[in-house]
């Protein structure tokens, strides 16, 4: 009997390998946000380690007008810091969150935390601020620090433009070139290079000289993957 028992035990279904986690990426794939949520949705109910649809999940009740939830934006964001603190994505991550507690700030009668909120933005503004420099040199061919080596800097003092154009990156990252294969989307090739969908309208930017959209993608067309700023 105890054989048997041990015998009957459903193995553990990783994140990746559920059915309603590939579901989910089709949806997104074909525009489908609202299903894709809850395929996502699904996972993260059924799967105990499952950060990457968490992280989806955030930003799809941070971003789908129809389901806006910036309380439950933030659950998830916080449960994919939990689950995987060491990503990479994991400062992309907080700013999502500032982002989130903006949403629900500006929704308070009287605007009782204003201070706050525009601490909010402005930490907001230097961080897109730092993304745009570095999508702007990429496009220019120049050496791309990562956004840590950048924090780092201005945690002592602020670098002026001049100062960014010099060669003070530690280790400069050059762009890379994909090939369009079958079943390729900007939402894949986001992922295969980054590890995460969000960069696809950072791909498109650095092609739009070969791309008139985002869905325009042409078997053996070379594109050009930038440094992840």
């Amino acid at each position: 009997m105890f054989f048997i028992s041990c015998g009957n035990q459903n193995p553990v279904l990783s994140e990746e390998n559920d059915p309603a986690y590939e579901r989910g990426r089709s949806f997104l794939k074909t525009g489908k946000e609202s299903e894709a949520l809850d395929q996502f949705l699904s996972v993260t109910r059924r799967v105990m380690n499952s950060p990457k649809s968490h992280l989806e999940v955030g930003r799809l009740f941070l971003t789908l007008k129809s389901r806006k939830d910036p309380f439950s934006a933030i659950y998830h964001f916080r449960r994919f810091l939990f689950l995987n603190s060491e990503s990479q994505e994991s400062e992309m991550v907080k700013q999502l969150i500032m982002t989130a507690e903006k949403e629900i700030i500006r929704e308070l009668p009287g605007e009782p935390y204003s201070n706050y909120l525009n601490s909010l933005t402005l930490k907001e503004e230097n961080e897109r601020q730092k993304i745009e420099i570095a999508d702007l040199k990429a496009r220019l061919g120049l050496p791309v620090s990562s956004v840590q080596t950048i924090t780092a800097t201005t945690k002592t003092t602020a670098p002026s433009a001049e100062t960014l154009g010099q060669s003070e990156v530690r280790k400069p990252v050059q762009a890379q070139k994909h090939v369009v294969q079958k079943g390729d989307s900007l939402y894949a090739i986001s992922r295969k290079f980054y590890g995460d969908s969000s960069y696809i309208d950072f791909i498109f930017q650095a092609n739009r000289s070969s791309l008139p959209s985002k869905n325009s993608l042409k078997l053996g067309q070379v594109l050009i993957i930038p440094p992840k700023p």
